[in-house]
Parts: structure tokens; sequence; C-alpha cells
């Protein structure tokens, strides 16, 4: 007869008819656990929307750009995170002067010169284009009369990526501190 009451209350706890007191003891947990639950989604969104606000993957609702997330990455290491920590394999590009600040390296593909984060894109009259980085060892590199671009603004590139391509001479300007420079001393510059 005990067998028999042993199989009706698992009949009943299997089709949800069990008493509330017997299932009290279960919903802190349960409540714990999609609290718990909530707080990860909630971590994972903001990661997210501050992943594609710095990396422009796609473009966000208007509702969501209107809300400026940089305090929060302030403090949040996102760029120790999500940084590129490759290493390229080659060593740094040499580009041959032509004139002044004219350049080739004999590929017609332009290459960063150091490690640093892109800062303005912009296209010109003549439907070319001037790349603007902000190097690591503190100096602002110029990259001018580029016929394409495959680099985006705000984008963190190492030494040696590909910025875009030339036709028969590349502009390069390079500026520390306000002062102009040419291309060996920017080569040695060290922050």
């Amino acid at each position: 007869m005990s067998d028999l009451k042993e199989v009706r209350s698992r009949i009943k706890k299997r089709r949800g008819l069990v008493k509330e007191e017997e299932r009290s003891s279960f919903t802190l947990v349960t409540l714990f656990y999609r609290v718990v639950m909530v707080l990860m989604c909630l971590v994972v969104l903001c990661l997210g929307v501050l992943l594609n606000q710095k990396l422009h993957l796609i473009q966000m609702p208007l509702i969501l750009e209107k809300f400026s997330l940089q305090q929060l990455s302030s403090w949040i290491p996102m760029e120790q995170w999500f940084s590129l920590k490759e290493q390229a394999v080659s060593s740094v590009p040499v580009y041959t002067p032509i004139k002044e600040n004219q350049y080739t390296n004999g590929a017609n593909t332009v290459y960063n010169t150091y490690d640093g984060v892109v800062k303005h894109i912009e296209k010109l009259q003549n439907n070319r284009y001037d790349v603007t980085l902000q190097q690591d060892n503190g100096v602002l590199t110029t990259y001018g009369n580029l016929m394409e671009v495959n680099v985006k603004e705000e984008e963190r590139i190492l030494k040696s990526s590909i910025l875009g391509t030339y036709e028969s001479y590349i502009t390069i300007d390079f500026m520390k501190d306000g002062k102009s420079m040419n291309y060996e001393e920017a080569l040695q510059t060290t922050n």
C-alpha cells in the first residue's frame, strides 16, 4: 500500500498538483536563478553595445545612439579586452621618397608605419582620400592621395596593416606636438 501512495505522490508532482508548502523551498532558488540570468543577459547586451560603439560593426537605432556610453566605457578596460594583440610578422614598411612628401613603396599598397588609431578619413574633390592616424608613439600621420581606403574612423590598426591603395605616389605628412617631421624622424620617434 505504501508503494501505491509513493507512486501517486510522484504522479502529482509531475502533474504539478503538489501543495504550495512542498514547493516553497524551491522558490528562493528559482528567484535567485532568474535574477542572475537577467543580470547576465543585461551585461552581455551592454558589452555588445559598447563593443559595437568602438568597432562600428552595425548601425545602431537612433535611440541607442543618443545615449553616450563613453563614461561607462571609461572604467571598463575595453581597449585591453578587445584590442588587437597580434603583432604583424613583417617589418616596418619602407617608402622611397620621390619628392618633398611624396613616396612610393613599389607595391601601390599603403601600409601603416606604426600602431595607432584612425582619426579621420576625408574624401577629396579629385576622388582621392586622406587618412589621418594618431600613432601610439604620439605622431599624427596623414596618408594622402589614396585611391581606396580599407579602414574606418576610430579603428585600431597595427603596424604594417593595409590602409588602402594608391596609383603613382602617396603623400605622407608627419606631425608631433604641432611640428612637422620627416619620414626618418617619425620612424625613430618613441613616446
